[in-house]
């Protein structure tokens, strides 16, 4: 394992849990230990246990989140949110950067009380694509629908490997599967 050691400019709580996320990642819940956390970090397991207070609670708080449409790159006027989803996915593979739509289903199977973290990933997932998409129906079915198909993409293209760069032009993915996405959206009905 490579020592990453604390980044400079960041809080000894922020590297500590940039370590644990990296190894929960790669290791699930289980797999990974405190020591092996506070090594990467470059800290002492003590000061691992004092910063987050329990294995858990640093799962907790490494798990990744959903962006936010603010934190969205591809915000624009002409593109619908379909497919805007759709090409976040597709980039951040494109770019080789972390994804969390694949993490958080293999987050919520590692978590030490999946009940709760499933409980925790529905009420963030739901909650951001519902406001991406104007979803304002009571049982979010048609945002439910979304992350459905958002997570298959990413486990698909990340995981699995289908649909390769190689395979299917970025943009030819993006303009098709965008497309299944955006109907999904398209029917919703106005409150």
């Amino acid at each position: 394992m490579t020592r990453v050691g604390a980044v400079t400019g960041k809080s000894t709580r922020d590297n500590i849990i940039d370590a644990a996320r990296r190894l929960f990642a790669e290791r699930g819940y289980t797999s990974t230990t405190i020591k092996d956390v506070a090594e990467l970090a470059g800290y002492s397991p003590a000061m691992v246990m004092k910063m987050m207070g329990s294995k858990a609670e640093l799962y907790k708080a490494a798990a990744p989140t959903l962006p936010s449409v603010a934190d969205d790159p591809h915000f624009c006027e002409h593109e619908s949110p379909g497919y805007r989803l759709v090409r976040n996915i597709v980039e951040r593979r494109d770019g080789d950067e972390s994804e969390p739509w694949v993490m958080m289903p293999l987050l919520i199977h590692e978590a030490p009380d999946r009940a709760a973290a499933q409980a925790d990933a529905r009420e963030r997932y739901i909650r951001g694509i519902a406001g991406k998409i104007g979803d304002t129906s009571d049982d979010k079915l048609p945002t439910q629908m979304v992350v459905a198909v958002l997570l298959g993409l990413a486990s698909g293209i990340r995981t699995v490997g289908i649909l390769s760069a190689d395979a299917l032009d970025s943009e030819d993915l993006v303009s098709r599967y965008g497309a299944v996405v955006q109907s999904i959206i398209d029917g919703i009905e106005a409150p």
